[in-house]
């Protein structure tokens, strides 16, 4: 069973259904999403609200797209040097 948890954004308040135990993730996402709109209306301020959400959405998925990118880069250089090292064991 779902709880309503209250967030807000740009000074907005939202109810949302928030599953069991998940209340302290949705107000951190809820942080970093209201600290980019911030960011957002600071550097555009004659932006609509709906603007503004939707290019702190963008920034945000694209930070995503770019720590996930880096992550799947590093798991195959530690995959390579893992291979690298049971070759050398082996010889």
């Amino acid at each position: 069973m779902s709880q309503e948890l209250t967030i807000t954004l740009l000074d907005k308040s939202l109810t949302v259904a928030c599953p069991p135990g998940q209340a302290g993730a949705l107000l951190e996402s809820a942080d970093i999403l209201n600290k980019q709109m911030q960011k957002v209306q600071a550097q555009k301020p004659t932006l609509s609200l709906l603007n503004i959400a939707l290019l702190s959405a963008l920034n945000i998925s694209h930070e995503l797209l770019t720590h996930t990118s880096s992550i799947q880069a590093n798991n195959e250089a530690i995959e390579k040097l893992c291979n690298a090292v049971s070759q050398a064991i082996e010889n």
